[in-house]
């Protein structure tokens, strides 16, 4: 990958050309935005194990990062859970008030909650279950650290926790409806919160740290609402002429750490600076600076080392992408959908899908690596939409689509996960005994050859003890009866006396 900083020339040349043919009525196959809007429903836990798991209360700071980078026209709402629900963020149309209230509520996420009520946070997220609007695509992110906990009885809590799986999580799935669920800790129910994720083909992660929640909840929105990117070569990256705007997100390793941005024309912008169409928000775990109608060309973003940083854009130009299941069975082949737009429709015609080139970089667990070559691939289709063949996952884990937009001066990357779900292998069964090699069994038989002649040791010691302990019972009893017999026979019968008595008496 490499970024093209020549043919500056070519580029107006190319959107004359595009304008040209945008003005007549046959260049665009023009229809309604496909796809819905993304409607992201919050769901964080504020119960009293987080003082432990959150020490430092980084899901407000998280949640901020989302409330901004969430898109105007999503629609969005924010619950906090312990024993029981409050909303403290409208589940509204975002816009710059929505924006303002849901940044106000970022102080009431605390630790003050008694429970873990996993069942009434998720009743309350999809109120609407029944009457939803199909123009939006709802998505459900739950944070917690423990498990369903609403009773001091364990056993009702786990009759909740299967009923939640074995009758809301079926019907959230069929309404298509996924749950995405967070782990921040590891006394959280991993179980319980990969299995309600996999039943409603939402997606599970597992928080190690409190410090890797903001990345995830960024992923989160990735799944969520793609938005296209434009990649960093180094520490450059670079801004064509249909771009509206941009945000530079970078993850931070340390608090403090500095962060800097140069325009093409040389100038840096500081996050303790006010230049005019310039934002920037800085926290101990992020830094965020959005600018409008930023400068054509290469700019700079200078951050630490290590740290990751990636660049989205608003460009009237948009690579757009069918979304696909969050999670899918091994073994089973997809379909992507992937177009290229304009404020009028999808672009359809062959002289301008011929300047880009499409591909899908694939990777996943062990090194997996694959790349589609979209457009070398696929002919330019009639509607302007190519329709890619995504091959099937054997192996279960986390894979990342990229799809890769290149043009002249022009190039964007659109992200997606997908969560493969492998089958347990089932016990074969054989009628024939495991061969077993013979130096397998010689340390088995050495000790139990050892146990056997301990066991019989032992034996023979307690057998050779409780026969002397009766010996000595019979010796004693024997002797305190032959002393009895003894002083009866000095008492009552003597012979001697006998005789003497015979003696005294005449015939």
């Amino acid at each position: 990958m490499s970024v093209q900083f020549g043919s500056k020339a070519l580029f107006p040349r190319i959107f004359l050309f595009l304008a040209v043919l945008l003005g007549t009525p046959a260049a665009l196959h023009a229809q309604p935005p496909i796809g819905p809007q993304p409607d992201l429903r919050l769901l964080i836990d504020i119960s009293g194990s987080m003082k432990e798991s959150d020490p430092d209360n980084l899901r407000g700071p998280a949640l901020e990062l989302i409330v901004r980078l969430l898109p105007d026209g999503a629609r969005a709402g924010v619950w906090i859970f312990g024993e029981d629900v409050q909303q403290i963020v409208p589940h509204q149309v975002v816009d710059a008030r929505w924006r303002e209230r849901a940044l106000e509520a970022v102080a009431r996420i605390d630790n003050s909650g008694q429970r873990t009520n996993i069942p009434a946070a998720l009743a309350a997220a999809t109120y609407d279950i029944g009457s939803m609007d199909p123009t939006y695509r709802t998505s459900v992110v739950l944070l917690t650290d423990g498990k369903v906990d609403l009773s001091a009885s364990p056993m009702a809590n786990a009759t909740a926790a299967r009923d939640l799986l074995a009758t809301t999580a079926p019907k959230l799935g069929a309404t298509g409806i996924p749950v995405h669920t967070i782990a921040l800790s590891e006394e959280a129910d991993w179980t319980f919160l990969r299995a309600l994720a996999n039943s409603t083909t939402g997606i599970a992660e597992k928080a190690r740290t409190a410090a890797q929640l903001t990345e995830i909840f960024v992923q989160s929105l990735e799944m969520v609402a793609p938005t296209a990117r434009v990649p960093i070569v180094g520490n450059i990256f670079l801004i064509d002429e249909t771009v509206d705007e941009f945000t530079a997100l970078v993850f931070l390793q340390e608090p403090g750490a500095e962060v800097t941005l140069t325009s093409p024309d040389g100038v840096e912008y500081r996050p303790e600076q006010n230049a005019d169409g310039v934002d920037w928000f800085q926290s101990s775990q992020f830094a965020l600076v959005t600018v409008t109608a930023p400068e054509r060309g290469a700019w700079t973003l200078v951050a630490p080392e290590g740290a990751r940083s990636r660049v989205s854009v608003i460009s009237d130009l948009k690579l757009e992408v069918d979304p696909l299941p969050n999670s899918l069975p091994a073994g089973r082949v997809t379909e992507l959908g992937i177009r290229l737009r304009d404020g009028d429709g999808v672009i359809a015609r062959p002289e301008l899908l011929q300047l880009f080139t499409l591909s899908v970089q694939i990777t996943g667990p062990e090194d997996y690596s694959e790349l589609i070559d979209v457009t070398g691939r696929y002919p330019v289709p009639a509607t302007g939409e190519y329709r890619v063949s995504i091959p099937a996952f054997d192996r279960g884990g986390r894979y990342q689509l990229l799809v890769q937009l290149r043009g002249e001066t022009l190039q964007r990357e659109l992200p997606l996960y997908i969560e493969v779900i492998a089958e347990e292998a089932a016990p074969a069964i054989s009628t024939r005994p495991p061969m077993v090699p013979e130096q397998d069994l010689q340390r088995p038989a050495l000790t139990l050859a050892v146990l056997a002649l301990l066991a019989v040791a032992v034996a023979l010691w307690v057998y050779r003890r409780r026969r002397k302990r009766k010996m000595a019972i019979w010796q004693r009893r024997f002797d305190a009866s032959r002393g009895a017999a003894d002083e009866t026979v000095v008492a009552g019968l003597s012979a001697t006396a006998d005789e003497d008595e015979g003696k005294g008496k005449s015939p």
